[in-house]
């Protein structure tokens, strides 16, 4: 016997052995990291999904509240409330409706009194007889002046879904709900066009479902559902009937509890495939939103993972047969280049924009292949402080999940021990760069701008957040999936928590923080006094930026524009804007920007409400936004296209 051979035999054995229990502990360590990957990208996928139906939720609502209050229509329905019988004001009433609203995909329409009884419809034999009894419940918000959405319902057994409506109040000249407006349109189009667009991957469903499992969308696998004689429910057969999914039988059965949950442990779905899921109830419009994909897709890089394994595993005992060990051989077989700079999960492709503190790069996920913004924290100012108040802005804006607010995706620490954070990558401009480029905003497309920022810091105020750093950069308007002008509100890194136990401000260590122009007179007085009526000053003076296209007090020193901020009473923006300022736009611009607080609206949601009857009167159509984009933003081509880089 060869000692040496002997000895080489028994490293390469003792190699082995190192690399199998290597390789064990790599295999847990990725699926839990996959598990986690996957588990936030099902959360964000839903809260998406969420924010996108109550979205279209809303405009439906808005379309419906304009056309009730149409000055001839409004007019005609009052008519027909106190004539009852009037089949020939009934039917032009109908056709009205139709003609106006069918371009956006309404089909049915009904016109009802507060007791029910149907005084107009588009199935003439309905005129006269009664809503059903569900119906009429949620006509309730209705008579007391607000508009409601009525999710489609499902019949039991049968292979159609019904129409999905939306109601708004007609008032008569005293402020009275007389009849109220339903407007019907199929839930196989619109409603159903919603969730299409969010199937994941190969396999991935999102759908809607009601208490009782069934699916109120069309599902991907209509086909395999027909084949098989199945009916449209998240159900599998059982001895005994059908027994819920499991996703369906959390969800229905902590709806109470909790609004929300992830199974991250395959289950069947419908079909008995294996699949992950996340859920969430949307109790305002009693229904069930969810999404799917087949467990075999989500974690397929374990499977990759164990073959790799396998076949390193197969050539080192190859190797060990044969008594040759080529230490270097192996090495470099093993050795992996890191090419890009990585942080967690995310390659950091370019950077896109820089800052005092930090940088910003264009990522993409490794795994997901999707786009993101990752903010990193410069070595520089990695002190104890800016580390705490990037952490914190975090922690804090990743519990925001309104369509409005940018989507925090995911934080860590880097090779170097530098902070990071990943966010959704925008198209779009600041509100700062659109008055520069293209001067100041018509009043109507002014209030359609901010109502959507006061929708972001609406959710915010309710979770006790204060904003602190609203301004023109801060805010950007964007084209998301064809939708055009939609707002983000980005930059959380000032934000305050004015409730619960820690309640602690980094500003009371540091200079104050923030853009003087847009702070509110009590945020410089002492930078850690500041409530939601900060950020409504804030939007205010954002609003007259947008409608003047200047500042809103003119000066050449920040100690000068302190003593105006503190001290000046700004001008009113009808006074230099070129348009013709709305009185009631000009009025509630000049209430966000009084210097006491308790003269302000008492909050954002008075705010919204203001802004939204605004809006009612003077809309900023889709026609026009459409128009203004066409003209303006003509594609990756155009050299003024921006693109995400938020204050860094």
């Amino acid at each position: 016997m060869n000692p040496g051979f002997d000895r080489a035999r028994l490293a390469l054995l003792l190699l082995l052995v190192a690399l199998l229990g290597v390789g064990l502990w790599a295999y847990r360590g990725v699926g839990d990291s996959l598990r986690e990957i996957r588990g936030t990208g099902l959360r964000t996928l839903l809260n998406t999904q969420v924010g996108t139906l109550e979205l279209w939720i809303a405009e439906r609502r808005h379309e419906a509240e304009q056309l009730a209050a149409d000055p001839g229509l409004r007019a005609a329905v009052v008519r027909l409330a106190g004539a009852r019988d009037n089949p020939a004001e009934s039917g032009r009433i109908v056709r009205e409706i139709l003609e106006t609203a069918g371009g956006i995909g309404i089909t049915a329409t009904l016109v009802v009194d507060p007791r029910g009884r149907i005084l107009a419809a588009s199935e003439v034999d309905r005129v006269g007889g009664k809503v059903t009894p569900d119906f009429l419940a949620h006509l309730a918000p209705v008579l007391k002046g607000q508009s409601v959405f009525v999710r489609p319902y499902r019949v039991t057994g049968a292979a159609t879904i019904g129409r999905a409506w939306v109601v708004a109040p007609v008032r008569a000249d005293d402020g009275k709900v007389v009849a109220a407006i339903a407007l019907g349109s199929p839930a196989d189009k619109g409603f159903a066009s919603l969730f299409a667009a969010a199937r994941l991957g190969q396999s991935g469903e999102a759908f809607a479902f009601d208490a009782g499992g069934w699916l109120l969308s069309p599902s991907r696998h209509a086909d395999a559902l027909l084949q098989r004689g199945l009916a449209p429910r998240l159900a599998l057969p059982a001895t005994d009937g059908e027994v819920l999914t499991a996703l369906a039988a959390q969800a229905l059965a902590e709806r109470a509890a909790g609004d929300a949950g992830i199974l991250l442990a395959p289950y069947p779905n419908y079909l008995g495939r294996e699949v992950i899921g996340a859920w969430r109830w949307l109790h305002e419009h009693d229904i069930g939103v969810a999404i799917e994909l087949e467990a075999g897709e989500a974690y397929a890089p374990l499977t990759y993972l164990q073959i790799g394994f396998g076949v390193v595993l197969v050539l080192i005992f190859g190797v060990w047969l044969s008594g040759f060990v080529a230490p270097a051989t192996l090495a470099a077989l093993l050795r992996r280049d890191g090419g890009a700079r990585q942080m967690g999960p995310y390659k950091l492709l370019r950077q896109i924009g820089e800052g005092a503190i930090s940088n910003v790069y264009l990522a993409q996920h490794r795994m997901l292949k999707r786009p993101a913004a990752v903010k990193v924290l410069k070595a520089q100012t990695t002190s104890e402080e800016w580390t705490a108040r990037f952490q914190r802005e975090v922690q804090l804006t990743s519990g925001l999940h309104h369509p409005n607010t940018i989507t925090i995706y995911d934080y860590g620490t880097g090779p170097g021990g530098e902070f990071w954070y990943a966010m959704e990558y925008l198209e779009g401009l600041s509100l700062a760069d659109l008055v520069e480029r293209y001067g100041p905003v018509p009043p109507a497309r002014t209030a359609f701008i901010l109502r959507q920022a006061c929708a972001s810091l609406w959710e915010a105020h309710s979770c006790d957040l204060v904003h602190r750093d609203i301004k023109p950069q801060n805010i950007m308007l964007c084209e998301i999936r064809g939708e055009r002008d939609f707002v983000k509100v980005l930059d959380f890194g000032l934000v305050k928590h004015i409730g619960g136990g820690d309640t602690r401000d980094l500003t009371a260590h540091m200079r104050i923080l923030g853009t003087p122009l847009y702070m509110s007179p009590e945020r410089i007085r002492n930078p850690g006094d500041a409530d939601g009526r900060a950020d409504i000053y804030a939007l205010g003076a954002v609003g007259f930026f947008l409608l003047t296209g200047k500042r809103l007090f003119e000066t050449e020193t920040e100690h000068d524009l302190t003593y105006h901020v503190l001290h000046t009473l700004p001008r009113l923006a009808s006074e230099c804007s070129p348009f013709e300022v709305p009185a009631e736009l000009d009025a509630l611009i000049g209430r966000c920007l009084e210097k006491d607080p308790a003269a302000r609206p008492k909050n954002i949601a008075e705010v919204a409400g203001a802004l939204d009857g605004l809006l009612v009167h003077k809309p900023w159509t889709r026609a026009q936004i459409d128009a203004w984009w066409r003209k303006n933003w003509v594609g990756a081509g155009d050299p003024g296209r921006r693109f995400t880089v938020p204050d860094a």
